[in-house]
């Protein structure tokens, strides 16, 4: 595959011989003018004499830096800033002895409106625009806020004191210990002494701020705070995040250290959340609960998210990555921990259902690329750093952590986390010092079971042959791309824990070789339970076993999802005709599970995608109402008496694909519902997809209005998707046109563009939008972060080799900072979709004629 930009590998790493032990850090923070000034007193442990030091500095404006050692003071005799590398250096007359030292530093920066660093974010309450200074640190932009030692190993204490307006409130990662007043109608808040931490989990949020608050077992004061008018939002928030708490403290074995523990809504967010030590940063759509408004997709999702945020005041807080390579310790971690707590306080969601559909899908999909990379991987460059804020890092390293404690076992896998928590609290760990506590209290070789799940890109497909009573099995890479499976030679061998069915008993191997035989009395399905990271492909005998199974209705939900989905997989990699998976998903009428009818879902909607432009399309669209329509029809519009959270997914499921597909029933109903108004939040998505897809200028009209006075965020986002959901193109121009605009939030735009991206009648749309806009979008978005990788990926969902060239083309003499990978995988998607349609076409032509051309 061609590589069409240089990613920068540039070493940016500060030297080693200066350590900070504290911070005192001043700042007051001007909400009219959006500046700030600050000092900060560090101090610092040198280990040689120098004349010389440098720290990360990243758009701010040093206006002195003074060295005090014993009763020694010398000024700065000259200020240099490196730009690339993001850090200012000082250079002194005398020499800095070996030893302890104060670094006082005098500065000035922006409150800016990139989101990130120190920045500002505005709302309205009855007409009048307020805004909040907040901050984002992590990666890399603690550095926009204060001059630090900005990695994660440079561990210190922090005292923050915050000079604000009388009126307004001030939240840091600890409690405040002192208000005085200060000049100008201002007062000055000290807050208490930080736990050692880095300098990404620094946070102080300074705003109108009202909240809810209440107490864990243990007296711990967890308070959610949001913008006026909102507390009653609040409540759901404030008890998940209370019952979280007392579980992690249970689990980890290690009690939270911090006396509060507060979570704050902030109206402009870049990503869902931010774990700042005590001071949990949330999207207002990932943290707040109208009961009346709130679909239970999105409850559930505020649920798993502040799970996630806490599991990381252990995992990233208490115990935290030597460097960046290592994220995966935090993210895998929380990704994984997150199921668990919910599953714990909410059992009967069966979010671990969820997660095979959800996580652990995106986890496949995304490192079955060459294109892709190792949980474990090399970064220097912020830049690089952002990028790797992935599913590698979060769905990968959860599935290869729940595949650990499901080889481990639930009790010894829960002993060697809390070993792990008590040996490395407050300190810096990576991966190994995670295997060598596993393997202190199993007693397996966990290290070698592991490292090339961590250390290697990929995972393997698991060809199962039967004969003789025989069953062998051979691994290799998965490529979901046939053009790299053929392209790239890939030897890697895994240790692969397993679990197979053998004759309706459950048997345990870990696989160690490229092919192995075990003796079977009768085979069933292989990897059950679907715990291992692997895809399966069987011999045509044994499939065809499993097949008269699932029809018989004796196969486990788990394993009849890993079917279904290993199928369509296969057929696009080209390890199968896609015909087989097609003819496959016709022998699951009988299904009844949402997370199955999700992956089956997720296969049709892709040859959907790829024969989009195709003379057939329309035989191919018979053939999967044959499957939804029916379904749509006995789930019905009406949630039943006591329904579970299934029952409601699948519904949605349901009628979205049958609408979408062409049923005129269920479209005309959707648009009933829609003049009616009032409709039930859990269903809004559903009619409101529909009623755009199927509308035209006047449902345009009406979203735009919708999107304009929506009072809820969550809202607000059902609308904009709705937005990017028109066929017709003038309305699509004009949706694009409307997300660049003041009227849509700098952190909803890339997703309303992505919307119209994604929809194959906006597809080359909103390509030229994109380029034609890209000056103002790169501006807007190009300070690295994860923006422009959202924004670019539907790139991947195209499927002519034209568009690949223009790719190419474009990003040769356009920059696209914090993107590089998400632009090659890209390309990657776009030669796998036309090798695939071109090697299959013909063939799923015919099978379509032969079963549904009337």
């Amino acid at each position: 595959m061609k590589k069409i930009i240089k990613a920068k590998n540039k070493k940016v790493r500060l030297s080693s011989h200066i350590k900070p032990e504290k911070y005192n850090l001043v700042l007051k923070p001007d909400l009219e003018a959006f500046i700030f000034s600050g000092k900060e007193t560090i101090n610092i442990i040198i280990d040689k004499d120098i004349k010389e030091l440098t720290l990360h500095s990243k758009d701010i404006k040093i206006i002195t830096a003074e060295i005090i050692q014993n009763k020694d003071k010398q000024f700065s005799s000259k200020i240099s800033y490196n730009t690339e590398a993001e850090t200012v250096s000082f250079k002194f007359k005398d020499v800095i002895k070996k030893g302890k030292a104060k670094l006082s530093i005098v500065f000035e920066g922006i409150i800016n409106d990139h989101l990130r660093g120190f920045y500002r974010s505005r709302y309205s309450i009855d007409g009048v625009t307020k805004h909040i200074a907040t901050t984002q640190f992590e990666a890399t932009d603690a550095r926009r806020a204060f001059p630090c030692f900005d990695e994660p190993a440079h561990k210190a204490v922090f005292d923050v004191s915050l000079i604000i307006p009388g009126s307004h409130t001030a939240i840091s990662n600890t409690l405040p210990t002192n208000v005085g007043e200060h000049e100008g109608g201002y007062k000055v808040i000290e807050f208490a002494s930080t736990p050692r931490m880095s300098t990404y989990l620094l946070a102080f949020i300074i705003g109108e701020f009202e909240f809810i608050e209440g107490y864990t077992k243990d007296n711990v004061q967890v308070r959610v705070f949001t913008t006026k008018g909102k507390k009653h939002q609040a409540k759901f928030a404030l008890d998940v995040a209370i019952k979280s708490l007392e579980f992690y403290n249970d689990y980890f074995g290690v009690h939270y250290p911090l006396p509060v523990l507060d979570l704050i809504a902030i109206p402009d967010f870049e990503s869902a959340a931010m774990e700042n030590w005590g001071a949990v940063t949330f999207r207002e759509t990932a943290l707040l609960v109208d009961e009346e408004h709130t679909s239970f997709a999105n409850k559930q999702w505020v649920a798993i998210v502040i799970a996630h945020e806490l599991a990381h005041q252990w995992f990233g807080n208490l115990v935290t990555m030597e460097w960046w390579t290592d994220l995966w310790l935090n993210e895998g971690f929380a990704s994984y921990m997150e199921y668990l707590t919910i599953d714990h306080i909410f059992p009967e969601w069966k979010v671990w259902d969820l997660y095979l559909t959800e996580r652990y899908s995106i986890a496949l999909r995304l490192d079955a690329l060459v294109g892709s990379h190792p949980i474990e991987v090399p970064v220097h460059h912020p830049n690089e750093i952002n990028e790797i804020f992935d599913a590698v890092s979060y769905a990968k390293g959860s599935a290869v952590i729940r595949m650990l404690a499901d080889y481990l076992g639930a009790d010894i896998f829960k002993k060697g986390l809390q070993y792990y928590m008590k040996k490395h609290s407050h300190g810096n760990t990576n991966t190994v010092d995670l295997w060598n506590a596993f393997e202190k209290v199993s007693g397996k070789k966990v290290k070698a079971i592991m490292n090339n799940w961590t250390s290697k890109t990929g995972y393997p497909v698991l060809s199962v042959t039967e004969k003789n009573k025989n069953l062998t099995i051979n691994q290799e890479r998965f490529y979901s791309s046939r053009v790299s499976r053929a392209q790239t030679k890939e030897k890697t061998l895994w240790q692969i824990p397993l679990k197979y069915i053998d004759n309706k008993t459950t048997g345990k191997i870990l696989l160690t070789k490229k092919s192995s035989t075990l003796p079977i009395s009768s085979v069933g399905k292989v990897n059950t339970g679907e715990n291992t990271v692997a895809r399966v492909k069987y011999d045509k005998i044994t499939l065809d076993k499993i097949i008269n199974e699932i029809e018989q209705g004796t196969v486990s939900t788990h394993d009849r999802l890993g079917i279904i989905r290993d199928m369509f997989a296969l057929a696009e990699g080209g390890y199968i005709d896609t015909t087989e998976a097609l003819d496959l998903a016709l022998k699951y009428k009988n299904e009844t599970e949402y997370i199955v009818w999700s992956e089956i879902s997720s296969g049709i909607n892709k040859v959907a995608h790829i024969i989009h432009d195709e003379n057939f399309k329309d035989i191919y669209y018979k053939y999967a109402n044959e499957i939804w329509s029916p379904l749509a029809q006995k789930m019905g519009w009406e949630k039943k008496i006591a329904e579970d959270a299934s029952h409601t997914f699948l519904r949605n499921l349901a009628l979205s694909n049958a609408a979408f597909y062409g049923d005129k029933e269920i479209i005309k109903h959707a648009h009933a519902l829609w003049k009616k108004g009032n409709i039930p939040a859990d269903l809004r998505s559903v009619v409101y997809g529909i009623v755009a897809r199927t509308g035209g200028n006047t449902e345009w009209k009406k979203f735009e209005s919708m999107y304009k006075n929506a009072k809820l965020d969550e809202e607000r986002d059902r609308v904009g998707r709705a937005l990017g959901g028109f066929r017709d193109k003038t309305l699509l121009s004009k949706t694009l046109t409307y997300a660049m605009s003041d009227k849509v939030r700098m952190q909803d735009a890339p997703f309303m563009i992505g919307t119209v991206w994604q929809n194959p009648s906006g597809r080359d749309l909103a390509w030229k939008f994109v380029q034609h806009n890209w000056d103002t979008i790169s501006k807007r978005y190009g300070e690295g972060g994860h923006f422009l990788g959202r924004i670019l990926a539907p790139l991947g969902g195209h499927i002519k080799v034209k568009d690949a060239k223009d790719t190419e083309k474009f990003f040769k003499t356009h920059d696209a900072p914090g993107a590089t990978r998400t632009l090659e995988q890209s390309l990657e998607r776009i030669h796998s979709n036309v090798a695939w349609l071109k090697a299959d076409k013909n063939k799923i032509k015919k099978w379509l004629e032969k079963n549904y051309k009337k």
